[in-house]
């Protein structure tokens, strides 16, 4: 999958997850440019296949590679997933921004929010 098949990203205008002004994806190397001139990255992690507890553990091993601020989408097919990711973020003190289901494939969007182990 690439960045451009994200569903938190559209050809027409969307709304950005931190100001509500569209935002225009730059494939090249997965940053996003809002109207409010914020430089956006989206991290992305495939954990379709993987059944639990392993996008949990991912998610976590993923997101402690970011700094605070920074976004990840992570992918998964698991339908327990759409309990434990959210349920994660929110133990482990990170922003659970959004979920998304397409197809058999779910979506989360996270915002790092803590700089300590996750």
């Amino acid at each position: 999958m690439s960045i451009t098949d994200s569903p938190f990203v559209k050809d027409d205008p969307c709304a950005c997850p931190f100001c509500d002004e569209p935002i225009c994806p730059d494939p090249a190397d997965e940053r996003y440019k809002c109207k409010g001139d914020k430089n956006l990255k989206i991290h992305l992690v495939d954990c379709v296949g993987l059944y639990c507890p392993v996008p949990v553990m991912t998610a976590k091993e993923e997101i402690d590679r970011l700094k605070k601020g920074e976004l990840m989408e992570l992918i998964a097919d698991d339908p327990a997933s759409a309990e434990d990711i959210p349920r994660w973020a929110k133990r482990a003190g990170h922003k659970f921004l959004a979920m998304r289901k397409l197809e058999n494939d779910y979506h989360f969007l996270i915002q790092k929010e803590n700089e300590e182990e996750s």
